[in-house]
Formats: structure tokens, C-alpha cells, sequence
């Protein structure tokens, strides 16, 4: 993957197969054009309205699995330590989801929607067939749990345009030890992963569907590093992109320096950033995982799905740094998706942030998306970060991956 003015592009061969096609077919799609021109293009100003490119909707808290690389539910997540705290997990109302499509759908975003798990959200299909009545297009990220039951209504909206499936694991053992159940009882998510990814191909060519895109998304850590070109194997002929995630996650000390930046930007402290404190990447082979790097982009060679790394790293030496180096930004020195991407929380709050929402903007159920959009807050964010990173922004996928 290449990059241009430190923002990600997607693999050459992934645009000519698949985007390509499907916006010169599809008129729906051709709203994309100038939304990827002022992408990569634009002048990011500010002080200055901006159309929205895509909601980020994370529409619950609750999840059915516990994975060591999550921020959220794993051994530092920040919703984990709130459960503890005996506090109530929060999930978006569908009445007030309704209206934020229906507000911005000339804007023509795409949404993206995630948790928590995303299957336990009942209104899940509703979403995507209220997207539908506008044209609009959306993906999943879901951890195949509970997603056997729906998927079929959810790919007959014709707004589900991409399915993100979790697979870190290259055999049932090691994807069962790596995303293991909430309630501790026994379950083969790797089986329901993969009987998945059989059943939307399964669907699609009944039906002579495109979408949705199957996507599965493998985070590297100490566990499958060894075993990238393995967890490649099982889907080089059964997706259609496969990225693999060098873990995001921060240290002790950047976690320290963040609170004293951000409180100097913003007045106050942050908390949930100490969510990203994980164990399961310090010890990360450098050269077995560049060798395994070398090895999936080789065995992609005129295949269906096309290997991605974030951020675009390869080499031992750049491993190495990824993971011993974390003032280094890896290439991307500016945040960019704060001008396009509004991320929605369970609570209903607008925030600039993917990973470390801890700065809030307003609230969807007390004022129209737009007035949070090109408000104050954010312009305010907009102009800090201008002035340069923030200390755990470096590991953060939402700046590596836009």
C-alpha cells in the first residue's frame, strides 16, 4: 500500500478489481469522485463547513466475545473497567439514528458501523434498510458471533456494502484462544468466521450480488505473528481485501504524556486512552513478522483477495520500530479523517476521535448532526490538531488506515 501526503491509499489491485468496476457501473457510487478528490486533494481548513465522507457509528457497548487486542473489552478496556464500576452500558436509539440519516443523506456518507458487537443491536437491519430508502451505503464490523441469523436480510437491503470479520487465528485452537467467549462456556468462532465467510459468497452468487465485499481484518500481536501467511491462506480465494493491523496500543509512558498534551489543549484529562495499554504486543518477532510480510504478498499473486498492511510497513527494521518507537508516526504526520469521518458513540456524542474518544463535541439527541459538525468544538479540535499530533494519535488505525 502507498501513500500520498501521509494519507493511506488502498492497494492498486484492490481499486482496479473491485472499486473501479463498481462505481462506473453503479451510479449510486458516483458521489465518490469528489468526495476522494477533496480526500486526497482538498485544503483541510479549519475554520471552514465541510460535507461529511463518513459516519462512524459505534451503536452499542455490549460485546459476546473478550479479545486481548481490544481497547474496549480487553485486559485494560475501558468498558470493561466501567462494568466493573457497576455503570450501565449504553446503546444508540434507533429513533434518533433515523433522523441523523435522513439529516445528512445529500451528503451521501458512508457509514460504517461498529460496537461493541454490532449484531446485538436489534435495530440493525432497520438501519441498513432505512439507509436503503436513501441510497446509502454502509459496512459491518462484527465478530461473526451472532451474525449467522441476519446476515441474509441484511445483504437483501442493498445498502451493506462491506462485511469486516475479525479472523486472528489461523485454525480453531488459536482463533478460540484469541476471541474467547464473554460467559467463559466453550464456542468455535473460528468456525462461525469461516461458515460466514462461505455463506455471504454462497448468497451472492445465488443471487449475482457484488456486495457485500468480505473483509477480514487480522490484528498482528505475539500470538499469530508467525502465522500471518497462514491466516492468508484461509481466505485468498473467499474475500476480496484482507488487512492485517500491526496492534494499536500505547505505553505507560506515552499514556502519562498524553493526559499532560491534552489536558494543556483541552483543559481536562482524558480516560479512555489508558484502554489501549495492552500486553499482547511486546513481543512481537521483527524478522519472522517481516518474512511472514513477504510471504502473503507472494502467495497473493493473482488471487482473489489482496494482502493490506497498516500502516504500510514491511521491513525488519520498520517492524522493529513500530513496536520499540512510539514517537514515530510511521509516515503519517497529520490527522486528515477529522475532516471527513464523525464518530458516533453509544451515548450519543459526536467526537473527532476513532479509538480515544475522550473529546466531545456534542450530542446527536440534543442538537442536528450539522450544528456538532461544523461547530465550535470541532473546529476547535481541527485547529489543535494542526498543530501537530497528540501522543498516542501515532498507534492509532484511524489515522494509519484513512
Amino acid at each position: 500500500m502507498a501513500k500520498y501526503d501521509g494519507k493511506a491509499l488502498l492497494p492498486w489491485d484492490f481499486v482496479k478489481k473491485y472499486v473501479i468496476p463498481n462505481i462506473l457501473t453503479n451510479p449510486d457510487s458516483w458521489h465518490m469522485f469528489p468526495q476522494q478528490i477533496r480526500k486526497y486533494f482538498g485544503k483541510n481548513d479549519p475554520d471552514k463547513n465541510v460535507p461529511v465522507g463518513q459516519i462512524s457509528m459505534r451503536v452499542n457497548e455490549v460485546c459476546n466475545l473478550r479479545c486481548g487486542s481490544c481497547g474496549q473489552w480487553g485486559e485494560n478496556g475501558h468498558l470493561r473497567k466501567k462494568l466493573e464500576r457497576g455503570e450501565k452500558l449504553n446503546q444508540l436509539d434507533f429513533e434518533v439514528v433515523k433522523r441523523l440519516v435522513f439529516e445528512t443523506r445529500r451528503d451521501h456518507p458512508f457509514y460504517y458501523i461498529w460496537g461493541g458487537e454490532p449484531t446485538m443491536w436489534k435495530p440493525l437491519v432497520p438501519l441498513f434498510q432505512e439507509m436503503a430508502k436513501y441510497k446509502l451505503k454502509g459496512s459491518i464490523v462484527s465478530n461473526s458471533q451472532d451474525l449467522d441469523r441476519i446476515i441474509e436480510d441484511l445483504i437483501d437491503t442493498g445498502a451493506l456494502q462491506i462485511l469486516f470479520l475479525s479472523l486472528d487465528g489461523w485454525d480453531a485452537a488459536s482463533q478460540n484462544h484469541l476471541r474467547s467467549p464473554a460467559n467463559g462456556k466453550t464456542s468455535d468462532n473460528f468456525e462461525k468466521t469461516m461458515n460466514i465467510i462461505a455463506k455471504v459468497d454462497e448468497i451472492k452468487k445465488r443471487k449475482n450480488l457484488q456486495f457485500p465485499l468480505v473483509i477480514p481484518i487480522t490484528v498482528v500481536s505475539n500470538h499469530n505473528h508467525a502465522h500471518l501467511a497462514d491466516i492468508h491462506r484461509l481466505v485468498l480465494d473467499k474475500a476480496q481485501l484482507h488487512p492485517f493491523y500491526f496492534g494499536w496500543f500505547i505505553t505507560e509512558e506515552r499514556a502519562d504524556l498524553h493526559e499532560k498534551v491534552f489536558e494543556n489543549r483541552f483543559g481536562y484529562k482524558p480516560k479512555n486512552h489508558r484502554g489501549y495499554l495492552k500486553s499482547c504486543f511486546d513481543d512481537v518477532n521483527a524478522a519472522e513478522t517481516a518474512s511472514q510480510i513477504k510471504l502473503v504478498k507472494k502467495m497473493s499473486k493473482g488471487r482473489t483477495c489482496v494482502p493490506q498492511f497498516l500502516p504500510d510497513i514491511e521491513t525488519e527494521e520498520q517492524v522493529r520500530r513500530y513496536y520499540s518507537d512510539h514517537a514515530w508516526h510511521c509516515g503519517y504526520p497529520h490527522c486528515d479523517s477529522i475532516y471527513f469521518i464523525a464518530e458516533v458513540t453509544p451515548e450519543g456524542f459526536m467526537t473527532p476521535c476513532r479509538d480515544y474518544q475522550d473529546y466531545v463535541c456534542g450530542n446527536i439527541y440534543e442538537k442536528s448532526f450539522y450544528d456538532i459538525w461544523n461547530g465550535p468544538e470541532y473546529k476547535k479540535f481541527r485547529k489543535e490538531m494542526k498543530k501537530g499530533l497528540m501522543p498516542v494519535c501515532t498507534r492509532c488505525c484511524g489515522l494509519q488506515g484513512f
